[in-house]
Formats: C-alpha cells, sequence, structure tokens
C-alpha cells in the first residue's frame, strides 16, 4: 500500500482522485493557497500538479480538513444515532468523540453498548468514551451505578477511545478510591475534565489526576487561568449553554494552540435551525475571531488536544476527511469527504445512511424504563415554615444561584408561589419505582400557569417537572409514565403539546426534522402559558445535574455543590 502512495505521490501513477482548482485552507499557518490536492486509498497525498483516475473541478471553492467535535452527547439530539450522523455530516463533522453518560445513567452497560452498535458502522470516525460518573455522585439514584470493573470489559472495543468527562470534580480531589480506579483504568487514554469554578490547589489536584480538557469553563479569566495550568479549553456552544461569545477574549495568539470548539449538547431544533460545530465556527468569525483560526480550532487544535493525529489538516498522510465551501465566513457548505469518498454533494446524499441493524436483545432493555411509585398531588405541596430555599436560575447558564423567600402566616401556597415569583419544582425518581420525590422551588421561569416536565434531567434522567400547581405536576409526571418517557406541556392538568422518548426515555424513534417540529410544537405551548424562555425543557433537564454550581435538585431533595451537601428546602 505504500509502495502505491508513494508511486502516486511521485507522480509516476495517476493518483485515485485530483481534487482541482481549490483555495486550501493552510491550518498550520492560518493561510490560503490555490492548487490541487491529490488523493489515494483515503489518505490525502499532497498538493501539487497532479493527475487523477478521477478528477473533480472544485472552480475555486475552498477546501478545508472536516470538522472534529471533540465532546458531545449523542442522546441530546433526542434521535437514533443514524439521524444525528445524516444531520453532523451534512454540516461537515466528520469525527465525534461522544460521552454515552445520559443513557449509561438509565441502562448501564447495555445502553453503552446500544450507543456502539448504532455508532460504530455508520460513516463517520465515531469515538465513544467510557463514563467516569453513573451516577454523576454517590448521592444520587440513576439506573445504573457503573465502577472500574464494570468498564474494563468495554475498554477493548475499537470505538472505545478514553474516559468520558469527570464530573465529580471533588471525589478526584479527595482522592474518592472507586473513581480513582477509573482514571487508572484509562490512564493510556484520552480523560476528559469537567469542573467548573475550580481554581487554585484544588485544579493542581484536578489536574495531577490525569485529566487533560475542560469545556465548562464560562469566563475568559477562568479558561486563560486553566490554559496556564496545561489544559485545553473547549469553547462549548450548546442549546443551552452558549460560552462562546464570552470565552472568545482568551483566545489569544501566544495560547489559540490550547483552544477548541465543541458542542456538548445540541437540540434537534437548533441542530436544523442553526446547525453543529459549523454554527460555532460561524459564530466565531462573526464574533471577531480570524476567520482560518475559527476553522483550525474545529479542526486541527481539536486532532491535536485529542491525540487523533491522523486528521485535522491537509497534508501528507492525514485522512482524506475534508469539506468543501462556497463562503468560508458564512460556512456555506458544498461537499463532504470521508476517507477520500464523495459522500454529500449540494444537498444530495451519494451514499445511504440506515440504521445499523440491532443487537439481539439490546432494544428491550432501553424501552420500558420510567417505573413511577404511586404519587398523588400531597407530594408536591410545600411543607409548613416561615423561611424557603429558592433556586435562582441564570440566563445562557446551567450555573444556579440560591435565595431566600419569606411565607407570610396563614399565606396559601398559590398565593405565596405568585406574590415571591417562585415555582415548584420536583424530581420524582423513575428507575426503582422507589418513592423518593425532592421538591423546592425556583426562581427564573415564568409560566403563569400549568406545567412542563421531562424524562430528560441530567445526569440520572430521573422525572422533573416545574409549575405553579400540584395538580399540574402531578398530571405532567403521569403523563410522561404513560409515554415511557417524554417531555410534555400541561395547562389544566390537561397534556397540550408532547414528544415521546421511549428510548431510555432520552430519544425518540423519529426522523429528526419530526422532532424538532414536535419541539416546535412544546415551544409554542410552552410560550402560551406565559415562558418565554428558547429552551425551556434543555434549561430544566439541567437543574437536576449536582455536578454544576451551586443550587440543584434531585430526588432527595436540594442539593449545594460548592458545599457537596444536601440541603434543605425550609430553612426556618
Amino acid at each position: 500500500m505504500l509502495a502505491e502512495l508513494l508511486a502516486q505521490a511521485r507522480g509516476d501513477k495517476k493518483a485515485d482522485l485530483v481534487l482541482k482548482n481549490c483555495r486550501i485552507l493552510d491550518v498550520y499557518n492560518c493561510r490560503i493557497f490555490t492548487d490541487d490536492l491529490a488523493i489515494g486509498q483515503g489518505k490525502i497525498i499532497g498538493s501539487g500538479d497532479y493527475q487523477g483516475r478521477r478528477e473533480i473541478d472544485l472552480a475555486g471553492n475552498y477546501l478545508a480538513p472536516a470538522f472534529i467535535d471533540g465532546h458531545l452527547h449523542l442522546e441530546s439530539a433526542m434521535v437514533r444515532v443514524d439521524e444525528l450522523a445524516k444531520l453532523v455530516l451534512s454540516r461537515g463533522v466528520t469525527t465525534v468523540v461522544a460521552d454515552p453518560h445520559e443513557i449509561a445513567n438509565v441502562a448501564g452497560v447495555e445502553g453503552i453498548k446500544y450507543l456502539l452498535n448504532r455508532g460504530k458502522d455508520l460513516p463517520w470516525n465515531f469515538h465513544l468514551m467510557l463514563p467516569s460518573c453513573v451516577p454523576a455522585t454517590p448521592l444520587e439514584n440513576s439506573g445504573a451505578r457503573l465502577e472500574a470493573e464494570d468498564l474494563a470489559d468495554l475498554k477493548e472495543e475499537p470505538e472505545v477511545f478514553g474516559l468520558g468527562e469527570v464530573m465529580d470534580y471533588p471525589g478526584v480531589i479527595q482522592g474518592e478510591e472507586k473513581l480513582l480506579a477509573k482514571i487508572k483504568l484509562m490512564e493510556d487514554r484520552f480523560i476528559d475534565g469537567h469542573a467548573p469554578e475550580v481554581t487554585g490547589r484544588e485544579l493542581n489536584a484536578y489536574l495531577l489526576a490525569g485529566i487533560q480538557a475542560d469545556h465548562e469553563c464560562t469566563t475568559a479569566e477562568e479558561a486563560c487561568a486553566k490554559v496556564a495550568k496545561g489544559m485545553y479549553v473547549m469553547i462549548r456552544q450548546g442549546s443551552v449553554t452558549r460560552d462562546l461569545q464570552a470565552l472568545l477574549p482568551a483566545v489569544r495568539a501566544e495560547n489559540n494552540d490550547r483552544f477548541l470548539l465543541a458542542t456538548d449538547d445540541r437540540e434537534p431544533e437548533d441542530l436544523l435551525a442553526e446547525g453543529h460545530l459549523d454554527y460555532a465556527v460561524k459564530l466565531a468569525i462573526a464574533r471577531g475571531l480570524a476567520p482560518l483560526l475559527a476553522y483550525r480550532l474545529a479542526t486541527l487544535n481539536a486532532a491535536r488536544a485529542l491525540g487523533l493525529d491522523d486528521r485535522g489538516a491537509i497534508s501528507p498522510g492525514k485522512r482524506a476527511d475534508l469539506i468543501v465551501l462556497k463562503d468560508l465566513e458564512k460556512v456555506e457548505l458544498e461537499m463532504v469527504f470521508k476517507d477520500g469518498k464523495l459522500l454529500y454533494n449540494r444537498g444530495e446524499w451519494l451514499e445511504e445512511i440506515t440504521p445499523p441493524t440491532p443487537q439481539d436483545g439490546l432494544e428491550e432493555k432501553i424501552t420500558s424504563t420510567v417505573r413511577l411509585p404511586e404519587v398523588s398531588q400531597q407530594d408536591f405541596t410545600l411543607p409548613a415554615g416561615k423561611k424557603y430555599r429558592v433556586m435562582t436560575l441564570k440566563e445562557d447558564q446551567i450555573i444556579t444561584g440560591e435565595e431566600f423567600v419569606h411565607r407570610k402566616e396563614g399565606e396559601k401556597q398559590q398565593d405565596f408561589l405568585t406574590r415571591t415569583n417562585t415555582q415548584l419544582i420536583a424530581v420524582v425518581e423513575r428507575h426503582q419505582a422507589s418513592g423518593k420525590i425532592g421538591l423546592g422551588l425556583v426562581k427564573g421561569f415564568n409560566l403563569e400557569d400549568g406545567a412542563i416536565a421531562s424524562s430528560v434531567a441530567h445526569d440520572s434522567h430521573n422525572l422533573i417537572a416545574v409549575g405553579r400547581r400540584a395538580a399540574d405536576l402531578l398530571a405532567a409526571f403521569k403523563a410522561i409514565e404513560k409515554r415511557q418517557g417524554g417531555q410534555v406541556v400541561i395547562a389544566g392538568e390537561e397534556v397540550k403539546a408532547e414528544l415521546p422518548l421511549p428510548i431510555a426515555g432520552l430519544m425518540a424513534d423519529l426522523p429528526l426534522p419530526e422532532v424538532a417540529r414536535r419541539q416546535q410544537e412544546l415551544s409554542q405551548a410552552v410560550r402560551e402559558l406565559g415562558e418565554d424562555k428558547k429552551n425551556a425543557f434543555m434549561t430544566l433537564s439541567f437543574l437536576a445535574l449536582s455536578v454544576i454550581p451551586e443550587l440543584k435538585i434531585t430526588e432527595r431533595g436540594f442539593f449545594n455543590v460548592k458545599e457537596f451537601k444536601e440541603v434543605s428546602l425550609v430553612v426556618e
């Protein structure tokens, strides 16, 4: 094979494919030059005067390395893996590094195997991380609990790439034995991080464990501080967590090689309307980042950070994973090549992308996963008290704050909630029908009536709902149980809009456009209840994530992440 490639490189033999009249992006030097590009056996031979067995005239269009998404959760797209693959490939992403801790929290090892089976035979570079924190913290009830010995059996699967985001940063810092065993198991692989607002000596301890990257920075100062200690910083542009604008000031000539782009969580409606990693590139350029540097963050920098030396640039020996663009700044994509094969051309698929054959027994294990105990309105009635703790939302962030509100003597629950502009928020354990229900208050939702509820509640994925009336919360939880997972909008105790998610309560067995259409119906129904948030359901889903400061809610009640302990709803 090498002898054949060398002959093509010398020009003694025709290359398998030559792309003619290209404006080639040199992401090493951040420059553009015009030339032809030769490809052989799925690899880049090089630029120059070449003849090919097949030739395609790019007519002066731009030729760039394909995008690499270094951190995403497949489950957040709420569709089958093949449906997501079609979308991201059409947007120029040929490499994904996926962390399956969402489905693993529901279905354990079987959930990981399900995604491996669904993702491995599609025409992309599919890399799956082994989840480090299932459950996210020791104080939660998820559908599974995975230790190092559970992960060891999966380590040698060809698609397994590294250890997923280590969210239990207090556990790492304190040297928690079981967590360190997982890190030890994967010490020869890429280990992803998750360290919001971790600084100083605690960050030193976290990094000493071998963790290499972080996608939780929300300020330029935090990003620079982590880069100073040798971390790679993933600039995240998700559906709720939109950190790009805040972090771009940290990217400078002296340090830009330590930054890469990632999506983390993108919902169907945003995927169709805005895009995937291509949207982050376009937005970075629009916010003032030099275009070639934006492409570098999505290609070469990502490859280097992840240790993927065979891709990320247009140079001899790299994979011929390439994109052709009509407009560089608008990221107007014309073609996608995977290993030198034209996969997508001006809106037309040249290779059909179909779901892999299901693996025996796996489908049954990841459906019918919602098991509720008997629930009543009384479960969503506030306990007596004078002073209550309240979770407060922050715009475009999954970080929350904490406030306190006072209840007047004899004040009815409905009057109290209206006067203080707060809503009931509740989490019901759904994996074991244990009867555990966490009840709290939240400020930042604007529902004037009704409730919204979801079986997507990071990361344990118990059921979560918010609203002003106990009866509506009860109706919402019952509706999700009936559908074995999903998202619903309730008004007058009736379902006004719904998105069924029967696959582990996280994903729909529907085409992506249909899921996006149903999301739009959910959004419209939410607006009719007075809520103006663009991503109300995704915002809701992160309020149970007990590894993001400051105050979160689980099926056990309020949890203070900074103090890493449960705290009471009633203060006085």
